[in-house]
């Protein structure tokens, strides 16, 4: 896809530039993933998703924000794939809801293994912020590509102290 930009219009009236980072459909709508453009035509670090049309044209028209938990699903799966295809491999990320029920960007810092309790663990943070601040620890379900496909909680104080150890002997390279 050759670089496409649209306008959207934002609730109090004024419009803000877009590039569309890509487009796919599903059997009911199109969706495209876009990143705010500044003033400078610097692409924001955030990556959204809305609905679209094509006119006549063949240009997108008529954004609408996604209405379901299912569709948020589904451009978090497709944005985790593109990510594990196509990133460059040291940096992944996934989306977590927090307890407003909004995304959160997170990054994961390491993954590792506990063979004692047969489970992966991975030590992450937000994505958003500029240098690494609290690290979070959880189990995870990985997908086909390694990706993080799901968050478990660490169950048993055994298990808290081998993640701690895993992240005292990290801080000591």
């Amino acid at each position: 896809m050759d670089e496409q930009y649209f306008k959207i219009q934002l609730e109090d009236g004024t419009e803000q530039q877009c590039r569309a980072i890509m487009t796919f459909d599903s059997e009911e709508h199109s969706y495209v993933l876009y990143s705010i453009v500044d003033e400078n035509g610097n692409d924001s670090e955030e990556v959204s998703a809305l609905r679209f049309e094509l006119d006549e044209n063949g240009e997108m028209t008529d954004f609408t924000s996604l209405e379901t938990e299912a569709e948020w699903e589904m451009v978090d799966e497709v944005l985790n794939t593109l990510i594990a295809e196509f990133g460059d491999g040291e940096e992944d990320f996934f989306t977590i809801s927090d307890e407003n029920d909004e995304d959160v960007v997170c990054e994961v810092i390491h993954r590792f293994e506990l063979e004692e309790f047969n489970k992966s663990y991975i030590l992450y943070t937000f994505a958003d912020q500029e240098e690494v601040g609290e690290i979070f620890a959880a189990c995870y379900i990985a997908g086909e590509k390694g990706e993080v496909q799901d968050l478990l909680p660490i169950e048993t104080d055994e298990e808290w102290e081998k993640v701690e150890q895993e992240l005292q002997s990290l801080n000591q390279k």
